[in-house]
């Protein structure tokens, strides 16, 4: 049973946990085109790429991370200490271990970076001094995950969040300090770093929640038995997560390695941010529809879970559709105005990567659901098999397309799995018609916004706008009206409004 604080600290999480999304995808918003502008194409790519590297490597998690939080909840609940006290304490080791493997790839990559990633002559002492700073901070990072775990068990996920956005508050303003300050590029990355680090000791002093000394949580200390518990639930979770998480984050890597160059990956940075904050605001709106339509998949209601998972889909799918087709509609100029002129002929990629992160994001409430029945072997094979064909279309298209090939690799593999999800959980699994979800629930919002999209594209040509922001603005409002003006006429009844504002208001008031 839940008491009220503790309910009130889960919903407290929830809110400091969007707010620290939206602040760190704003924050790399703001700080890119600064640090391009400073550090030049080539040398920030030089930064994509170790993002990206880091990225691919929380593989090595093995999934821990869900199983470890999953368990430790369980056990706090039951107050079994001893039990998480001897599990912590060897995720202590698990995680040592993992971080000085990790170590150890960042120092074989600094030795070998001309063979494997397209680096001039100039850029490999930079690269090299790059790997050796991401080898010394990774073996703290990777033990910061224990404590994050024991926080998040403890429902202490508000906390953890409230730091999350000092720590991005901060990277910001590294960003501005580095070209206010003329620092160099190796100075800005080491500075950097250390603010990702700096927020493990509260997480550590924190643990005074537990009311056992932090040394019982954090010493290293081996106990196979109550470990391998954990770890046989996490190996299921890892299996089902490597495809997609290979299928994301390898791609950035793999045109690192075939296109012309690493600046191609300060190009993929550019559009990626402005992709994740829609991936950002999508996650506010999903935050308040999907706890219902997960207790009603609990109850075991189809009639619920049908209307729910309905209802959830048609609103995130019109939420989202606005913001994509408004900024499809002004992608060249957001392009320019952000970033420059040269990279006004990105707006391409930008505008296919947000229509497949629309075609993603109006799929989250089957998804969720999906995890929730726990039939998730078919997810692993179709996972598996989008993976294996999107990520040469990537490779094969690097040296014409450059970032394109991504993008291009990115939509192969959304469209494979969308269309697994169709063709087999939402009819086989949760007994749902997809046809009426696809065409019912997501398409008119991608109708409107083509269409709205076109008028308004018309009728700018017609107006005499003074240019750059007042362009955007314009089309922006235009774009709006025709887009309102199309939902009320022909797919939201005031029956809809009713319903969408009372689930807004129960969630506030905790019941959802």
């Amino acid at each position: 049973m839940h008491h009220p604080n503790t309910a009130k600290r889960v919903f407290s999480g929830s809110l400091w946990g969007i707010l620290a999304k939206i602040l760190d995808a704003l924050a790399k918003f703001v700080t890119i085109p600064l640090l391009v502008g400073f550090y030049g194409k080539g040398d920030y790519g030089l930064i994509a790429l170790a993002f990206s590297l880091n990225a691919y490597l929380r593989l090595m998690d093995l999934g821990f991370n869900v199983g470890a939080v999953r368990y430790f909840s369980m056990w706090t609940a039951e107050g079994a200490w001893d039990k998480i006290g001897a599990v912590s304490r060897s995720s202590m080791v698990f995680y040592g271990i993992v971080g000085l493997a990790n170590a150890a790839i960042f120092l074989v990559m600094a030795a070998h970076g001309q063979q494997l990633f397209s680096l001039t002559d100039a850029q490999v002492p930079l690269y090299r001094q790059i790997m050796y700073i991401l080898s010394v901070s990774t073996v703290l990072t990777w033990l910061s995950s224990v404590v994050i775990q024991l926080l998040s068990a403890r429902d202490e996920l508000g906390f953890v969040n409230r730091i999350t956005v000092v720590s991005s508050i901060l990277n910001f303003a590294v960003a501005l300090l580095a070209v206010h300050l003329n620092w160099s590029l190796i100075t800005y990355f080491a500075v950097y770093t250390l603010t990702t680090l700096l927020p493990i000791p509260f997480y550590v002093r924190r643990l005074w929640v537990f009311p056992i000394p932090r040394r019982s949580l954090l010493a290293f200390r081996w106990h196979g038995s109550a470990f391998r518990e954990i770890l046989a639930y996490s190996l299921a979770i890892f299996a089902m997560g490597i495809f997609q998480l290979t299928a994301n984050n390898l791609r950035p890597l793999l045109l690192g390695r075939f296109a012309d160059g690493v600046a191609v990956l300060t190009d993929y940075r550019v559009i990626q941010t402005i992709a994740m904050l829609i991936v950002a605001f999508g996650g506010v709106f999903m935050q308040v529809l999907l706890p219902s339509a997960s207790k009603a998949y609990a109850e075991g209601n189809q009639a619920r879970i049908e209307r729910m998972v309905f209802e959830a889909t048609k609103y995130i799918s019109l939420f989202l559709g606005f913001m994509v087709f408004v900024l499809i509609l002004n992608a060249q100029d957001i392009l320019q105005l952000y970033m420059g002129e040269a990279y006004g002929g990105l707006w391409l990629w930008l505008s296919l990567w947000l229509l497949t992160v629309l075609l993603h994001m109006h799929n989250t409430p089957v998804a969720s659901l999906v995890l929730s029945t726990g039939k998730t072997r078919f997810l692993v094979y179709s996972s598996a098999i989008a993976c294996t064909v999107s990520l040469p279309v990537t490779v094969v298209f690097a040296e014409s397309l450059g970032v394109g090939a991504a993008v291009v690799g990115y939509l192969a593999y959304m469209v494979l799995q969308i269309g697994f999800y169709y063709v087999y959980y939402i009819p086989r699994v949760l007994r749902l018609n997809g046809g009426r979800l696809f065409f019912g629930a997501f398409l008119p919002a991608v109708v409107g916004g083509a269409l709205a999209l076109l008028i308004s594209h018309y009728v700018i040509g017609w107006l005499a706008l003074p240019g750059g922001y007042g362009t955007v603005i314009a089309r922006s409002v235009i774009f709006a009206l025709l887009y309102i003006a199309y939902l009320r006429a022909f797919v939201v009844t005031m029956a809809d409004i009713q319903y969408l504002t009372q689930t807004l208001m129960r969630k506030g008031k905790g019941n959802a």
